[in-house]
């Protein structure tokens, strides 16, 4: 546990998903390459690869930016528009939509949640407010997770992250001040600079091996640093 900033006392605890909770680069990769499969199959579209997916997902964002924010929304219309340009119908493309979005869901949720991230926050639970914010399209409770009160998704109750739209709702929700809530996530951009521009703390969670110094994107420090879930848990009853 590295300390940047004095700490100040907190009555809620947000957690950002994907790769804080689990790790999400293999389910991604994994999720990308059968949706892909997937869709060329229904469709019948024989071109539709990994790198055709990719432009037309790129240039959905280009074109609907704010829209690309809701990651899902941004997937289904990435579908819609790409089936339209391969001429289809109105009928076949809500049912081709349909079936790659619940297809995707299914992979989307198959990532192997360690243990001890359940029994973390089962701890944590005992003693401070729960939140979950995410800019992915991750189910916290499909995905096991039953001890968030809040769940916010960037882009459908807010803007994403690092916008300050998820921190100052969740400050209102639990009725607290947006110092008392420490924000746990891995991205020193979304998570780490998010929250304390939204006037929270923020706890870093390095898994890698290199020095915060080493990335160029750090522009605001943490209030801490931590390199396992398990040393939230020095807080508890202090």
């Amino acid at each position: 546990m590295k300390f940047y900033r004095t700490l100040e006392d907190f009555k809620v605890i947000s957690f950002d998903l994907d790769d804080t909770l689990y790790d999400n680069s293999q389910v991604i990769l994994d999720t990308e390459r059968h949706s892909v499969d997937f869709l060329r199959e229904i469709s019948q579209i024989p071109q539709l690869d990994g790198g055709y997916w990719r432009y037309w997902k790129n240039k959905t964002a280009l074109d609907f930016p704010l829209l690309a924010e809701d990651v899902t929304q941004w997937r289904i219309k990435t579908i819609v528009e790409l089936l339209r340009a391969h001429q289809k119908s109105a009928v076949e493309i809500e049912r081709i939509s349909h079936a790659a979005m619940e297809d995707f869901f299914e992979w989307r949720h198959n990532m192997q949640v360690p243990q001890q991230s359940f029994e973390v926050l089962n701890k944590l639970k005992r003693q401070y407010k729960l939140a979950a914010l995410t800019n992915g399209n991750v189910t916290p409770s499909r995905a096991g997770f039953d001890q968030f009160e809040l769940v916010l998704t960037g882009g459908v109750q807010g803007r994403a992250k690092p916008h300050q739209d998820l921190f100052r709702q969740t400050a209102g929700y639990f009725n607290v001040r947006p110092h008392e809530i420490l924000h746990v996530g891995d991205n020193l951009v979304t998570d780490v600079q998010g929250a304390i521009q939204a006037g929270c703390q923020a706890v870093w969670i390095n898994l890698t091996d290199k020095k915060i110094q080493h990335f160029s994107e750090a522009t605001l420090v943490p209030t801490f640093e931590i390199t396992d879930l398990n040393e939230l848990l020095f807080f508890r009853n202090l």
